[in-house]
């Protein structure tokens, strides 16, 4: 093993050089790189690929987890990572080993020879390389952003698409117009591959998605119910509407599956960084009564946020927040500011793109609730002093610098 991740880092920052000067979203260059691999993507266990703006995630852990009960190898491709990026691959259940992990990015960058490629683009190539030689009896993909030029749309060779939450992110790239983010989701559809429908949370865009599905001419599945007494292993009403898509998806692949292995996949499901609470493992934080965390990062994200203190019912509570500066922190913290007695604002470790926690203090300097600014997470952390339950959100990325904090070496779901 190797016991130092220092050498896979080191193989990752060094494919962030290779970035086209301006990156467009387009499949010509990984398709470039496949064919000099010998086409992994067409040599996959069978897939279920997902997209949507959120849920994705947690659907795909409902599925994973669900076909692990029933007996089944299963790989699954999700990013961001939180902790380590062997997060991303899951191997027949397990998470890459660092070994196959390092031979498999060495032999894909080596192959590349140095073309221009993104860092998705080439590690989903890394992937699909690893899928395409290790058995297993099905294979969980998650869009990485849109769809239709998103790189995991190389794949054309499926049993079944999901489309979950629609919403508005990552406007830059794909659009400011729910119409046109509904027409990049559905980019993986194809007439011939069956499409399961998440529940949204307006009409709107459920017959944007509708229409567009018309014009596909795919069949959309019925969504199924959870059995009943179901627990599902993640918090929050929202997770209801992904375990339900993931019943629907299990029980169009295996007829045969028994309501109790359902409820016992649904009850094993583990996400972290998506409303998750947090243990005292240390003495980082002795005020706080409670701790919660949420990597939500777009509007979508905030309503889930809201939704969840809203059905708490515990009052003010301090937060702890970063963002993305393509992100949008007016609206995010609109959602929810109801809920907050005092925020900190604080920038994202290793994220030069992450907003400066002064830039945020003056865009709430009108807010009414306190807001400070410190330099770092433990900073943060260390100034709580009041028993006010305690949210840290804004950024995925966060969630990792979270969890490491807090002793979490690494992650396993």
């Amino acid at each position: 093993m190797i016991k130092n991740q220092n050498k896979i880092d080191k193989l990752l920052f060094n494919v962030t050089k290779l970035y086209p000067k301006y990156i467009d979203l387009n499949l010509l260059r990984l398709e470039k790189l496949l064919q000099k691999l010998d086409n992994p993507q067409n040599k996959l266990p069978p897939v279920i690929h997902i997209a949507g703006t959120n849920g994705k995630g947690s659907t795909l852990i409902f599925i994973k987890n669900i076909m692990e009960e029933y007996g089944l190898k299963v790989h699954c491709y999700t990013s961001p990572h939180l902790i380590r990026f062997n997060e991303r691959i899951v191997l027949s259940n397990k998470q890459i080993q660092d070994d196959d992990l390092f031979e498999t990015l060495n032999e894909v960058i080596k192959v590349n020879n140095n073309q221009e490629i993104t860092f998705f683009e080439l590690t989903t190539a890394v992937a699909l390389l690893n899928f395409s030689r290790t058995k297993a009896d099905f294979c969980l993909i998650e869009t990485g952003l849109g769809g239709r030029l998103d790189a995991t749309n190389t794949i054309k060779k499926k049993i079944l698409n999901i489309i979950t939450s629609i919403g508005l992110d990552h406007e830059e790239f794909l659009s400011p117009y729910l119409k046109n983010i509904v027409r990049e989701k559905c980019g993986i559809l194809s007439k011939d591959i069956p499409v399961i429908i998440s529940s949204q949370n307006t009409s709107y865009k459920s017959h944007l998605l509708r229409k567009r599905i018309k014009d596909i001419n795919c069949k959309v599945l019925k969504l199924k119910s959870i059995p009943k007494n179901s627990y599902l292993g993640l918090i929050g009403n929202h997770q209801k509407v992904n375990a339900k898509t993931a019943v629907t998806a299990v029980k169009y692949v295996l007829e045969d599956i028994a309501n109790e292995v359902i409820q016992k996949g649904l009850k094993k499901a583990s996400w972290p960084g998506r409303i998750q609470k947090l243990t005292f493992k240390n003495k980082l934080i002795t005020k706080s009564n409670e701790i919660l965390i949420d990597g939500a990062h777009n509007i979508e994200g905030a309503k889930i946020i809201n939704s969840h203190l809203n059905k708490l019912n515990s009052g003010k509570w301090n937060f702890i927040f970063g963002m993305m500066n393509n992100k949008n922190p007016r609206e995010f913290i609109k959602i929810i500011e109801e809920h907050i007695e005092k925020i900190i604002f604080i920038p994202i470790k290793n994220q030069k793109n992450s907003y400066q926690p002064e830039e945020l203090k003056i865009i709430f300097k009108e807010k009414k609730f306190n807001s400070s600014v410190k330099r770092n997470l433990k900073s943060a952390l260390d100034s709580i002093n009041s028993n006010n339950p305690l949210f840290i959100t804004g950024s995925l990325y966060l969630m990792g610098e979270v969890l490491k904090l807090f002793s979490v070496k690494e992650l396993d779901f």
